[in-house]
């Protein structure tokens, strides 16, 4: 799991459901994809974010992202992440489909 380096001014959390054989970075890498193009990308990211998941006591887990973005752009990276936690599914590098549902809420 990537370190965090850093403080992040943002940091929004989110209620998921993953299925069983779903691998648990894949919200995350999703998050990456949608506000880099791809987990592994050359350069610093437009919009440096971190994020790191945890299971809950009921068996949810719960996805943290901080993140850094302009004022005038943190509407469009908040609706990236959250468009991306919504698909509900990432194929990961071994071609393997994780899929989860989002059910954001407060826990």
């Amino acid at each position: 799991m990537k370190q965090k380096d850093k403080h992040y001014p943002y940091r929004n959390e989110y209620r998921l459901h993953l299925n069983a054989d779903a691998d648990d970075r894949s919200p995350g890498a999703a998050v990456t994809v949608a506000l880099c193009g791809h987990w592994e990308h050359d350069g610093s990211c437009r919009w440096p974010h971190y994020s790191f998941i945890s299971q809950t006591e009921n068996g949810l887990h719960r996805l943290v992202v901080e993140f850094d973005a302009p004022a005038n752009e943190l509407q469009e990276v908040i609706t990236r992440i959250e468009a991306a936690l919504k698909a509900g599914q990432l194929k990961g590098p071994d071609g393997r489909l994780s899929e989860w549902q989002f059910l954001n809420g407060a826990f």
